[in-house]
């Protein structure tokens, strides 16, 4: 059990290293798909209401595309990714509070928020059910989840495409090409409202309801 725990920590450290390291490249690294990400973002925070958590919110790229006039909590496990977002928390028409966290093991009481947010997170998170888990506890009931995440196609040439080269992508970046995050959400107890494929089958935007 002391090894799986020390295992496990390894690797989140691992990743918080590796995503500190891009940080100060990340932006020009997803110019080209900040476009279409950012539109995306847009419809989907629509529906945010009440107490707002972002989790993972890496630049604060996001926080051009929310309605004006929110109270958001943005968290993110990376330092450089938050340094980088708090220079762009004065452009945004509310408040934003900025914390170091990890969503593993979030620091808030059960049934703080009404809706919580998340936008290619959960391909790096390292146990995504145990971070969708978290997500519930925190959330309040009837509290919405919404994400825009990169998942494993269901085509079978390409699902299997995937898992062959996503050791190699995991191992050398900081992400996994081939989670099945519609399925990771039932399994953490979310009821699915919206399965939406914004690019084929592996984008999507996603609702789902604690």
């Amino acid at each position: 059990m002391r090894d799986a725990m020390s295992k496990f920590k390894t690797e989140i450290d691992r990743i918080e290293a590796r995503i500190d390291r891009i940080a100060g490249f990340y932006d020009a690294l997803n110019a080209l798909g900040e476009w279409f990400f950012s539109k995306q973002r847009k419809e989907i925070l629509r529906l945010v209401r009440g107490q707002i958590l972002e989790v993972g919110v890496g630049t604060g790229n996001s926080f051009k595309d929310y309605p004006p006039s929110e109270h958001i909590v943005a968290i993110d496990i990376s330092r450089e990714m938050l340094r980088r977002a708090s220079e762009k928390v004065r452009d945004y028409d509310g408040s934003i509070e900025l914390r170091r966290e990890d969503v593993h093991q979030l620091p808030f009481e059960s049934e703080t928020f009404d809706t919580v947010f998340t936008s290619l997170v959960f391909c790096t998170v390292t146990d995504p059910i145990r971070g969708l888990l978290e997500i519930r506890r925190v959330l309040k009931r009837g509290g919405r989840l919404l994400m825009l995440e990169h998942v494993r196609s269901k085509n079978p040439a390409l699902g299997y495409i995937m898992d062959r080269i996503n050791p190699s992508v995991a191992k050398y970046g900081i992400d996994n090409i081939n989670r099945d995050t519609v399925e990771n959400l039932r399994k953490a107890g979310f009821k699915m409202v919206q399965d939406k494929n914004l690019a084929y089958d592996i984008v999507k935007a996603l609702v789902a309801v604690k």
